[in-house]
């Protein structure tokens, strides 16, 4: 019916089937087929017709009055639609855990709260694989490899992760050479026992244990400072503390450089724009370049 009139309308502005046809980009036969077809539906004839041009009916000009009203009407609902989708208002959530985003990702998200007063933001901080779909979730900020998924993820930012033990501990345990020897000493266990090296161009994993499990990273670090164990931790995290030689680095020809925090985000046709904004705004943050 929407395109019957669309077609319709065409031709009362036009004049003629043959420049509605070129003004709709489709062929004069095709016109004049779905002209025929409404006046045979409607059981009354719309246009009185030349060979040089048509005339509207008393009848379709009454009707052509009352479809430019319908159609305007349509246009400014559409106008006002679009208008709204380009507006950064409205709730977004996001969900994601550990220090990353507490102490960088969630300073950015305040500086877009407050140039947007309009967006309101839930920051859930959740450890387990969230499902964004099912849960509602707009975004997710994630760390390491990434399960293969039908979500797109972006990078935020490389994180190389570090092996650190206190001078106390390292005094007192055994040598470690290789990351094979990290069977004999107390690691500390986050979420995932299984770490990860590289030798030789090779990754490989090791599957540590300990009397000290967390799934938060300040948890690790903690138990780290005290002596318990040997903490595998994100630079950033670790860095500070081997700076000021309260930490040392261990293993460090082993270590791997692949890991990184994503940005991650359900495929969607029709993308809120306020989180479209978002996106953009995280993405120039962490890569100015």
């Amino acid at each position: 019916m929407w395109q019957d009139i669309e077609i319709f309308l065409a031709i009362v502005e036009h004049g003629t089937l043959s420049r509605a046809a070129e003004a709709l980009d489709c062929s004069t036969s095709f016109i004049s087929r779905h002209l025929k077809q409404m006046e045979s539906r409607l059981g009354t004839a719309l246009f009185q017709r030349s060979t040089r041009n048509v005339k509207l009916t008393a009848a379709g000009a009454e009707y052509a009055k009352r479809l430019k009203a319908i159609s305007l009407e349509l246009q400014n609902a559409t106008a006002l639609l679009q208008g709204a989708q380009q507006e950064i208002k409205g709730p977004i959530r996001i969900t994601g855990a550990g220090d990353f985003v507490s102490n960088q990702v969630s300073p950015v998200l305040a500086l877009f709260a407050k140039a947007h007063p309009e967006v309101s933001i839930e920051l859930d901080f959740n450890n387990r694989n969230v499902d964004l779909i099912e849960e509602g979730f707009d975004l997710a900020i994630r760390f390491g490899r990434l399960q293969d998924s039908s979500l797109i993820a972006r990078k935020l930012s490389d994180r190389v992760m570090t092996l650190v033990a206190t001078p106390e501990y390292i005094a007192s345990h055994p040598q470690l050479n290789h990351p094979d020897d990290l069977l004999e000493h107390e690691c500390l266990v986050a979420i995932n026992p299984k770490w990860r090296f590289v030798e030789n161009n090779e990754p490989f994993e090791v599957k540590v244990a300990g009397r000290w499990r967390s799934n938060h990273p300040q948890a690790i670090l903690h138990a780290c400072l005290n002596s318990v164990g040997i903490a595998h931790l994100a630079q950033d995290i670790a860095g500070s503390y081997v700076a000021n030689g309260q930490l040392h680095y261990l293993l460090e020809a082993y270590q791997i450089k692949d890991n990184a925090s994503w940005l991650v985000y359900p495929r969607k046709d029709f993308m809120p724009y306020r989180v479209k904004c978002l996106i953009d705004y995280l993405l120039a943050h962490f890569n100015p370049s």
